[in-house]
C-alpha cells in the first residue's frame, strides 16, 4: 500500500515525489523517520544560528537576513507543490516571515533608522576610519574599466554622510618582504 501511495504522490506532487523518491536513509536508520534535531542539510542544531554580537543593530540586521532567506525557501517550496495542505502551511510560514522581517526592521527604526543604526557599529568615530574608502565602491575589473554604475556606487550614501564614488582597486602599502624560509623548515631549496 505504501509503495502504491508513494507512486501516486510522485506522479502528482513534485515535493512529495522528491521526498518519497529520495528518502534520507540516515533519518530512516537512525530515527525510524521520526523528527531529528537537525537542519534541512542534516547538520545538528547547536545554537550556532543564534546571533548575539553584543550590538543590537547588528543582531537585528542578521535577523532580517535570516527571515529573508527563510521566506525565500518557503516561497520556493510553495511554488514546487500543488498539495493544498502544504500550500496552506507554507503560506502561513511566508506570512510569519513577513511579520518577523517587519519586527526586526521596527527594532532598527527604534535605534534611529538607517541614519541612526548604520553603519554598525555607529559608536566608532568616523574620523578614525580610513575615510578615503568609507564611501568608495572598489571595482575588480581586470581590464581597468570602471565598475558598472548602480545605486551602490554613485549618489548620496545611505547614512547621508557622504557621496558614493567608484574607483579601481589598487594595491595599498609597500611591497612585502617576506625574507627567505628558515633552514630545515621543509621549504623548497629555491626558497631557502
Amino acid at each position: 500500500m505504501l509503495l502504491f501511495e508513494s507512486q501516486k504522490i510522485r506522479g502528482t506532487d513534485p515535493v512529495g515525489g522528491a521526498v518519497l523518491g529520495g528518502i534520507n536513509l540516515k533519518n530512516l536508520l537512525s530515527a525510524g523517520l521520526s523528527a531529528m534535531p537537525v537542519d534541512s542539510d542534516g547538520v545538528p542544531f547547536d545554537m550556532s544560528h543564534i546571533y548575539a554580537s553584543g550590538n543590537i543593530a547588528a543582531d537585528m540586521t542578521a535577523n532580517v537576513a535570516a527571515e529573508s532567506t527563510g521566506r525565500v525557501l518557503a516561497t520556493r517550496l510553495y511554488n514546487m507543490t500543488n498539495d493544498p495542505g502544504m500550500k496552506d502551511m507554507l503560506s502561513y510560514f511566508i506570512a510569519r516571515d513577513t511579520m518577523h522581517q517587519n519586527q526586526w526592521m521596527a527594532a532598527l527604526e527604534e535605534l534611529g533608522g538607517a541614519s541612526g543604526a548604520f553603519p554598525i557599529l555607529n559608536s566608532f568615530p568616523q574620523g578614525q576610519e580610513k575615510q578615503d574608502f568609507s564611501y568608495a565602491y572598489l571595482g575588480f575589473q581586470q581590464d581597468g574599466t570602471s565598475p558598472a554604475p548602480g545605486r551602490w556606487s554613485e549618489g548620496r550614501s545611505m547614512d547621508g554622510k557622504g557621496q558614493f564614488v567608484s574607483q579601481l582597486m589598487q594595491p595599498l602599502g609597500q611591497k612585502p618582504d617576506l625574507g627567505p624560509a628558515k633552514p630545515n623548515s621543509g621549504a623548497q631549496a629555491e626558497q631557502v
